[in-house]
């Protein structure tokens, strides 16, 4: 079982799914925090009974303000050498999780994002494919980082990189300001092609066209910083 790498999961209104998506991972990882980000549903009571570290926002604050508060805790653990973000609606694989972990040991590289467009591209829907390459198209361009699939869940960070990353944003584009601080701090890192399983329940809670308006509009944010 990995001890050293700890699994970070943002949660929103996921009461369907989570239990099934901790239970995948709990074999393989030791430490598994999940935020709860004011979810209105049964999410935190499902939490409660399961064997994770739980952090609770009493209000829906954002992915992004979600994943601050779990960087914050990882980093303050002596144990943790790195983390891995999982999305809480199944989509990710725990291959990827153990192929990401084994590999943000051993490399010098402080960030590996996952890719969707690195060999699995046509597994993802139309219209998803469709604004995923908009806003990454956009993101390239606003940031000056080339990266094939910005706005993955899944990605790992060796602790180091998270002590360097500044994040403020509190929505989506969260990611879009981690690929920020890459270039503004010259933070080594490369991508690994992830399989996301799509489901119809992972399709309704994933991206779409007003989620993409959403990242752009807080790109423009990060330009007047």
């Amino acid at each position: 079982m990995i001890e050293s790498i700890y699994i970070l999961m943002p949660a929103y209104n996921e009461g369907a799914i989570i239990k099934d998506t901790i239970n995948k991972l709990t074999p393989y990882f030791k430490n598994i925090v999940v935020v709860n980000d004011g979810s209105s549903d049964n999410t935190e009571e499902i939490l409660m009974s399961c064997n994770i570290k739980l952090l609770n926002h009493k209000i829906n604050l954002g992915v992004g303000a979600a994943a601050q508060t779990g960087f914050k805790y990882i980093s303050s653990q002596s144990s943790a050498a790195g983390l891995i973000t999982f999305d809480a609606d199944g989509q990710h694989s725990v291959e990827d999780a153990l192929k990401f972990s084994e590999e943000i040991l051993k490399c010098e590289e402080e960030i590996i994002f996952g890719s969707r467009f690195l060999g699995f591209d046509k597994n993802i829907p139309l219209i998803k494919r469709l604004v995923l390459r908009i806003v990454n198209k956009i993101t390239n361009f606003m940031t000056g980082v080339i990266l094939t699939d910005a706005h993955n869940g899944m990605k790992a960070f060796k602790i180091s990189a998270i002590k360097k990353i500044d994040i403020e944003l509190t929505g989506y584009a969260y990611e879009s300001e981690i690929i920020s601080e890459i270039a503004r701090k010259k933070i080594k890192y490369k991508e690994l092609p992830t399989d996301i399983k799509y489901t119809n329940y992972s399709i309704k809670k994933g991206q779409k066209l007003s989620s993409g308006l959403l990242i752009l509009e807080d790109l423009l944010t990060l330009l007047k910083k």
